[in-house]
C-alpha cells in the first residue's frame, strides 16, 4: 500500500488501518465493538417485525417454485427443490397465526438450519442486519399455548422498538414432529 492509501485508510479508521475494522460511524465518532454483538436479520412478515439469528442462516433466496404436499401441517406451503436438496417451505405468516400476505417481488425464502435439518422460510422481505449485545435480549416466556407463543423465545430492546426474536430450533422441530398430528386433529 501507498503512503497515500496509509494516509487515507488512517483518516477514516484512526490508527487502526485493517480493511474489515468496524470501529467508526460514517460521520467519525466511535461505536461500540461490533464483534461483542450477535448479528441478527431482520424479517417482515405482514407488516411486523422480527429478528432472527443470523448464525442459522445458511443462504437467503429468491422465491422458488413451491410444490404442495398433501397432508402437510397448514403452516407448510409444500416443498423447494435447492440444487437437488428437498427442503420443506415454512409460511411463517401462517405459523404465526398472521393472515395470508400477497407475493412480492420482496418476498425471499430463508434457508435456515438446526443441527443436520435444513428448512426454508417465506418471509415477506427482509428488513436490516443489526447487532445485539446480550444486555439488549431478555429470555420471555409470553404464556399461552399459541404456535407464536412458542417460536417466539426471546426479545429485542433496540432504541424504543420491542422486536420478538425467532427460535429456529422450534420452528424446525414444529415442522418435523408432533405439530403435523395437531394440525391434521384441528383440521377435522
Amino acid at each position: 500500500m501507498s503512503q497515500v492509501e496509509d494516509d487515507f485508510l488512517a483518516e477514516i479508521y484512526g490508527e487502526d488501518t485493517s480493511m474489515f475494522a468496524i470501529r467508526k460511524s460514517l460521520d467519525g465518532e466511535r461505536v461500540e465493538e461490533f464483534s461483542e454483538k450477535e448479528q441478527y436479520i431482520g424479517l417482515i412478515i405482514n407488516t411486523e417485525l422480527f429478528y432472527l439469528k443470523l448464525s442459522c442462516v445458511s443462504e437467503i433466496i429468491m422465491l422458488e417454485p413451491i410444490r404442495f404436499v398433501p397432508g402437510s401441517p397448514k403452516f407448510v406451503e409444500g416443498v423447494i427443490n435447492l440444487r437437488g436438496t428437498i427442503l420443506p417451505a415454512i409460511n411463517l405468516g401462517k405459523l404465526l397465526g398472521r393472515p395470508r400476505s400477497k407475493v412480492t417481488f420482496a418476498t425471499r425464502i430463508i434457508i435456515v438450519r438446526a443441527e443436520k435439518l435444513k428448512v426454508g422460510l417465506l418471509v415477506d422481505k427482509l428488513s436490516n442486519v443489526i447487532g445485539l449485545s446480550p444486555t439488549d435480549i431478555e429470555e420471555k416466556n409470553l404464556g399461552g399455548s399459541s404456535r407464536a407463543q412458542e417460536v417466539i423465545t426471546q426479545i429485542a430492546k433496540c432504541d424504543d422498538k420491542v422486536v420478538g426474536i425467532l427460535n429456529v430450533d422450534r420452528i424446525i422441530l414444529d415442522c418435523s414432529e408432533g405439530r403435523v398430528e395437531k394440525d391434521l386433529e384441528e383440521s377435522s
